[in-house]
């Protein structure tokens, strides 16, 4: 009943040639034993810059373009400077990118590697916000607010995205001054509702989750204060004792007094008001709905069938968000291991799979480099999702007939670079279940190039079954 295939190609990154064997006779356990591991930074990020650091020379890269920009005869020395500034932030881009995707390829944990990209793109920033810190610290958002949580529960990932500088950058909460607190009333500045309202209709209630536009308001007020801070060198430290790019919380920016929040109030004077509030947000009912469904859209179904939400909703509700637990229970659900529920993979988990198939291809910047490419002219390159909701979850995306023909030009490009190398006959039984039509059209191949488009083109191997 559990099939070795469903456990690797469902809801993990693709079978890797002689996965199967350590897989073997336990696919759930396979899965499974890689809860704990959730939280492990892969080899490739250990020693990349702390998302601070990284904050720190966007700050001073921002300063030194306005600069430039600034002067009143654009020369060419000038224009190579700004030149020199775009280069910069052009190469840390592809690395992370590179770093993104060899990490996919080559992870033996690819459950919980994709789990970590769905917590990602659920908490989705995006570099496309003409905003420069998410340029340079995409990636470590990701391993510092997304990948440090997956071992703990819902409320500390939302807690720990919420207080993460890229998040309040990208929402816009840096802005947010309470109209009443001293710098609001010294400033005449007031509220931003962004983050709020994106907390409660993406991040935890969901669009029909019984919230109002009060609610949005309060939410926002809790949040004042909530901010980043920022270098010497970009502006004064508003606390010298805090390291720069980090989370800074603004007594003096906090709207002061009681808030209420679908029906509770909040007293808490400082910042744990907020904390308060998304504790309980964390743990509404709504949330485990909208959590669970997300979960079982992403890995069974675009369309997800009822008894799976709500048994992961309960398993939510029962172990109040603990991650580890509702992951479990997603691999323990009979619907997972259905083959008749279906999945098309999204441009990325198809590039990953293809190469994940393909032992032996070299990882090298190069080659990183030619796949991202794919990647860019697919439009899911990381970081840069349209809006905060993230990519979209339905076939009908991903599957329209212009994205179709980008998928077979990308299949001929790799199975013309390596096709000789590899003997799709071989391959076939070891990354896909039977099928004696594949098999007998790759067999029949005239070329071991053929053989092997045939084989990655096909629907067996875009289609998650």
């Amino acid at each position: 009943m559990y099939s070795p295939f469903i456990a690797a190609n469902k809801l993990g990154l693709g079978l890797q040639p002689g996965e199967l064997g350590e897989i073997g006779k336990d696919p759930r356990g396979w899965l499974i034993g890689q809860l704990p591991k959730a939280s492990r930074l892969p080899p490739r990020y250990e020693g990349l810059a702390h998302s601070s650091q990284l904050i720190e020379e966007g700050g001073k890269n921002y300063l030194e373009r306005r600069n430039i920009l600034g002067v009143k005869k654009f020369t060419n020395e000038v224009k190579q400077k700004l030149a020199a500034i775009q280069a910069r932030e052009s190469e840390l881009l592809r690395m992370q990118a590179n770093h993104r995707l060899a990490v996919a390829i080559e992870s033996d944990t690819p459950f919980t590697e994709r789990l970590v990209r769905f917590w990602s793109n659920h908490f989705s920033i995006s570099a496309t916000s003409n905003k420069p810190t998410i340029h340079y610290a995409g990636l470590a958002y990701e391993n510092e607010a997304i990948r440090a949580n997956m071992t703990g529960s819902f409320a500390d990932m939302l807690i720990g995205v919420a207080s993460h500088p890229v998040m309040l950058f990208y929402l816009d909460n840096t802005n947010s001054i309470g109209p009443n607190s001293p710098a609001g009333l010294q400033r005449n500045l007031g509220l931003n509702e962004n983050y709020a309202r994106e907390m409660l209709e993406l991040h935890t209630l969901g669009v029909s989750g019984g919230y109002t536009q009060s609610d949005v308001i309060a939410l926002a007020k809790m949040l004042t204060g909530w901010t980043v801070n920022l270098s010497a060198e970009y502006k004064a430290l508003p606390n010298p004792s805090e390291a720069a790019g980090t989370f800074l919380y603004l007594q003096y920016a906090h709207e002061p007094g009681t808030q209420q929040l679908l029906g509770r109030s909040y007293s808490a004077p400082d910042w744990q008001q907020a904390v308060a509030a998304m504790r309980d947000l964390a743990l509404h009912p709504s949330t485990a709905t909208f959590i669970a469904e997300k979960l079982v859209r992403h890995f069974i179904s675009d369309n997800p069938p009822a008894s799976a939400v709500a048994r992961l909703a309960k398993r939510f509700t029962e172990t109040r968000g603990d991650l580890p637990s509702v992951h479990q229970a997603l691999v323990e659900m009979d619907e997972t291991w259905d083959p008749g529920w279906q999945k098309l993979k999204s441009p990325e988990d198809y590039v990953v799979s293809s190469i994940r198939a393909l032992p032996g291809v070299p990882l090298s910047d190069g080659v990183l480099k030619v796949l991202n490419d794919s990647l860019a002219s697919f439009n899911q390159m990381p970081f840069t999702a349209a809006s905060p909701a993230g990519w979209p979850e339905q076939a009908e995306h991903w599957g329209g007939p212009d994205a179709l023909i980008k998928r077979v030009e990308y299949i001929n490009m790799v199975a013309g670079a390596v096709g000789r190398d590899f003997d799709a006959r071989d391959l076939v039984a070891q990354i896909l279940p039977e099928n004696a039509d594949l098999e007998t059209a790759v067999r029949r191949s005239e070329s071991k190039t053929q053989a092997l488009t045939l084989l990655l083109a096909s629907p067996q191997f875009q289609w998650r079954a």
